[in-house]
């Protein structure tokens, strides 16, 4: 499935309508191990590397991201990476990782109307990236999307977000399916 969520595609993060990352004086630890000291961007999430440590953190257990697609797509599926291979788990990990989370679609970054593509839980322990189909499976092409963090598995510091993949078709001129529906 072809990702439209990834840098090198073309997508980009919007900054003003997205998160701050985490800065706060300790460090992400994977199995004990101290593997970032410094803080990490959003766009992160758009990249293929997911080694352990290599995420967006962001403060607390709240969180979203806007991301502007290189092409108007119809969204079809996302992917959640969590980078950590389940045999791999470690309290630390587990408790940053997102829990629930909703997906926004909108045609415009100044819509005020954005579509709920889905609400969805990831589940660490189990592969590390998971994809899950969307409700409003081609109701209509979407420019940007809006993820939206609303849980993660119990870290009172920060949610790590290794990478959001999007799929779906690209939109052509004049296809039928064409705008968004409420």
């Amino acid at each position: 499935m072809t990702n439209y969520a990834s840098k090198t595609s073309g997508a980009t993060i919007i900054r003003s309508k997205t998160s701050p990352s985490w800065i706060g004086s300790g460090r992400v630890f994977w199995q004990s191990l101290p593997l970032m000291a410094y803080m990490r961007p959003p766009e992160v999430i758009l990249e293929p590397d997911n080694h352990p440590g290599n995420c967006w953190p962001f403060p607390g257990s709240q969180g979203h991201v806007f991301i502007k697609l290189p092409v108007a797509i119809f969204p079809m599926a996302v992917t959640i990476n969590h980078g950590v291979p389940a045999a791999a788990y470690h309290a630390d990990s587990i408790s940053s990782a997102p829990k629930d989370f909703a997906v926004y679609g909108l045609q415009e970054e100044d819509d005020e109307k954005r579509t709920l593509l889905g609400e969805f839980t990831f589940m660490p322990g189990q592969a590390p990236g998971q994809t899950f189909q969307l409700k409003n499976e081609h109701s209509g092409f979407i420019k940007y999307v809006r993820l939206q963090v609303l849980s993660n598995w119990g870290h009172p510091d920060y949610t790590c977000l290794y990478q959001f993949r999007l799929h779906g078709d690209p939109a052509h001129d004049g296809d039928a399916r064409g705008k968004l529906s409420a």
